[in-house]
């Protein structure tokens, strides 16, 4: 991809259908630090009804030998969650930190400001990636943890089940964006999202059903 390649390292966990995994990119051999994707993968588990998920930190910017590359800035961070993105099955989910310990960027701080101020989640810088990686039928905001285990300040965002809920999702998720497009905010870029969102809404391009 754009003359990247991947190297992916897992390691089981004690449930079953749960991997932890570390998602590299790589360019002529050499590696780039920090993994762009930490966390844990799982497969779900039909006897409980569980669908497929990933719960995982984002790293933007990421460097080899001196050679530092911003995700955002070349592009790749949509094409990235677009491959994750087709691990997930109809009805399961992606979860992504906001709130980072460490190698927090504008992604994240760019989120929690704009969920602190009510902007549609799916306009949020992390959201707008849910929504490529075709995580967009619902979304929530974990901004503090339920139980202790939940970990750092994420927002997770559901795939439709099928078609008929995606045809149902992306006419209620229009109408919210065309309610906030009416409203003018101050800052453009969550505008331009939502126009593009409903964009492709309108073609179920994205949708990786």
């Amino acid at each position: 991809m754009d003359g990247y390649e991947f190297h992916v390292e897992v390691k089981r966990r004690h449930y079953f259908e749960q991997r932890y995994f570390e998602f590299y990119l790589t360019k002529n051999g050499k590696r780039f630090k920090p993994p762009v994707f930490v966390g844990i993968y799982s497969s779900g588990r039909s006897s409980l009804g569980i669908k497929g998920w990933i719960d995982e930190d984002y790293y933007e910017t990421i460097s080899s030998d001196g050679v530092t590359v911003n995700l955002a800035e070349s592009g790749l961070d949509v094409k990235l969650f677009k491959v994750l993105g087709n691990l997930i099955p109809a009805g399961g989910s992606m979860m992504v930190a906001y709130s980072m310990i460490w190698g927090e960027s504008n992604v994240h701080k760019n989120t929690a400001r704009a969920l602190s101020l009510g902007i549609p989640p799916i306009v949020t810088p992390i959201g707008y990636l849910l929504f490529h990686a075709g995580c967009w039928a619902d979304f929530k905001d974990w901004y503090y943890s339920e139980g202790g285990n939940e970990g750092p300040k994420k927002l997770q965002g559901f795939k439709p089940i099928n078609w008929d809920d995606a045809t149902m999702k992306a006419k209620e998720v229009t109408k919210i964006l065309e309610e906030f497009i009416k409203k003018k905010t101050i800052d453009d870029e969550p505008e331009k999202r939502a126009k593009e969102i409903m964009r492709m809404l309108s073609s179920y391009t994205h949708l990786n059903l």
